[in-house]
């Protein structure tokens, strides 16, 4: 039995990467095209930033998604001609009518340059085969979970991942919460609430690069502690405190090994605490 035991509270924790020292979050400006109330930032060849503000006011704080923008600087070109703005990669060129305003079909345009996989993006186009990520929760289900296929059994939905086959991928970060600049960054709300903050990934079939380019503005998943691989003991109870001492007893009785004690909701003061003096069920 092991001695240490973590007693693990659940709480709504903030991405410790995001707490990175430094001015990560400001882009090199060889890579930023500003013209009026738009800016475009080249991350890599397959990726780019597209803001629109019409105050002029570009978010360079970290958010919850994007924490790196200080990446070395792609080869680009840019063109400006007959009102019309290019930015071209080895990779992709982005084409925007200058002074119309929000991004939108008729302003913006995407072309992915590879010959294998070439495709033509807009604002109005959407994916259609997302390859899909996880499920937000499990709290839900009950026994046997299936991905919908033909039967209505208990149907999992899962969230749209990084890649697609549609070769793609728009990541809207317009509304996302932002982190400030103070010792212990803290998440705070984005004072303009209708600018566009986008990113668009353009890398045909190459989903290794597609990740690769997404963990270099995201930040890399950190590798999970050992201890997390081990026996959990977790039940949504309102534990007393001899409760809880039964629970490790009996695990040192049967010689079970136990890294992760789970105290769920109610360590705190709760609701029908507070109604009745006592600690409430769940």
């Amino acid at each position: 039995m092991k001695k240490n035991v973590l007693f693990f509270f659940f709480v709504i924790l903030f991405p410790l990467v995001a707490y990175s020292s430094g001015n990560d979050a400001v882009a090199n400006s060889a890579a930023v095209v500003e013209e009026g109330d738009v800016r475009f930032t080249v991350l890599t060849p397959r990726v780019i930033r597209m803001e629109w503000d019409s105050l002029h006011r570009f978010t360079d704080e970290r958010s919850f998604i994007v924490i790196n923008r200080n990446l070395p600087v792609p080869e680009f070109k840019k063109i400006i001609k007959g009102g019309k703005l290019t930015i071209r990669t080895d990779e992709l060129e982005l084409t925007y009518k200058l002074n119309t305003g929000k991004f939108s079909k008729k302003n913006l345009e995407i072309k992915y340059l590879n010959k294998k996989r070439a495709f033509t993006w807009n604002p109005s186009v959407t994916q259609k085969q997302n390859l899909k990520g996880t499920a937000r929760t499990l709290d839900r289900m009950d026994g046997t979970t299936f991905i919908k296929r033909n039967e209505p059994r208990h149907e999992l939905q899962l969230e749209d991942g990084i890649l697609s086959r549609d070769g793609w991928t728009l990541i809207d970060d317009s509304s996302g919460l932002l982190f400030d600049n103070s010792d212990f960054s803290w998440v705070k709300e984005r004072e303009n609430r209708t600018v566009q903050d986008w990113y668009f990934m353009a890398y045909g079939s190459d989903y290794k690069a597609a990740l690769k380019d997404f963990t270099l503005f995201a930040g890399k998943v950190p590798l999970p502690p050992r201890f997390v691989f081990g026996y959990w003991w977790s039940r949504y109870w309102a534990y007393s405190d001899n409760e809880m001492r039964d629970v490790v007893s009996q695990f040192e009785k049967f010689n079970i090994p136990l890294d992760v004690l789970v105290v769920d909701m109610d360590w705190h003061e709760t609701d029908s605490f507070r109604q009745t003096g006592q600690m409430g069920t769940t």
